[in-house]
């Protein structure tokens, strides 16, 4: 009993360490489909409807989208710009969509997943408010001046397309030399937990075979000795049959060694013992 036990404690060890090497690679995808808290808000402005969602982040679908969940859901996150669409996305970001992406919006006709009296987006085209997180001005997103930066990196964002799915647009980033770096210990410790992981599945599974290979062996020889000591009772019951037991002290040893049949002899003597014969002179 304490073998398996120690068996399943591992590998319930080497199972949560294969989950959390899994949960750390989908950890750059920031799924939210519904608010995690409720937060003050202040009014949201209407922009109007665009073409893309860059910069905006996408997380994920609701089942009761609208746009005060999706405020919601980007002031949790500290965000000025929220977007809708295919009536049950929503997209965060700090600036607006390229000015020169916005479209008329009667693009953006879809009602939302939460409530069929408001718009979130439309096929291919984001609703674009603001989420009343600053008073400030929030510039519109321009890719000419990422492109203009001394040291740019590619960064992969969704944006919607026809149908639902998403497009993802490469646009120029400042990416610091530092988060690059970190990137390198995270990736290195998540193959080493999955290698971790897989090495004591592999010794899991050897010690259960083991265990029960002996466990077996054990029982073979536990029932080899039963059954002897049960042999060994019955046969000390039993008469003693050997030939030496039966020896009669009182024949002739002599007539016993010889051959049981010398030629003819006569049917009425007793030849098996000694006969004194006394005669006249």
């Amino acid at each position: 009993m304490p073998s398996i036990r120690l068996a399943s404690a591992v590998a319930a060890a080497a199972l949560f360490a294969m989950a959390s090497a899994q949960d750390a690679t989908s950890s750059s995808v920031l799924f939210i489909p519904t608010p995690t808290k409720t937060v003050a808000a202040s009014a949201m402005e209407t922009m109007g409807c665009f073409s893309t969602g860059v910069p905006l982040e996408d997380h994920g679908k609701g089942y009761f989208t609208s746009p005060g969940s999706c405020q919601q859901i980007c002031l949790g996150l500290d965000k000025n710009v929220l977007g809708l669409s295919d009536g049950d996305h929503c997209w965060c970001g700090d600036a607006f969509p390229p000015e020169n992406s916005q479209v008329d919006n009667s693009t953006c006709s879809t009602t939302c997943a939460g409530t069929s009296e408001e718009i979130c987006g439309g096929d291919g085209a984001l609703w674009v408010m603001t989420t009343g997180n600053t008073r400030n001005k929030v510039n519109y997103f321009d890719p000419a001046k990422l492109s203009s930066s001394a040291t740019p990196s590619s960064k992969a964002t969704a944006a919607p397309t026809a149908g639902g799915a998403n497009t993802v647009v490469v646009t120029s980033t400042d990416v610091p030399s530092d988060t690059a770096k970190s990137s390198s210990p995270n990736k290195a410790g998540i193959a080493a937990g999955v290698v971790v992981g897989v090495v004591a599945l592999a010794a899991i599974i050897g010690g259960v075979f083991f265990y029960l290979r002996q466990k077996r062996r054990r029982e073979v020889e536990e029932e080899y000795r039963r059954q002897a000591a049960v042999n060994s009772f019955v046969s000390g019951g039993k008469l003693h049959t050997s030939n030496s037991s039966m020896t009669d002290s009182r024949l002739d040893p002599d007539f016993l060694a010889r051959r049981q049949s010398n030629g003819s002899i006569a049917d009425n003597e007793d030849y098996s013992r000694r006969i004194l014969k006394v005669t006249n002179a």
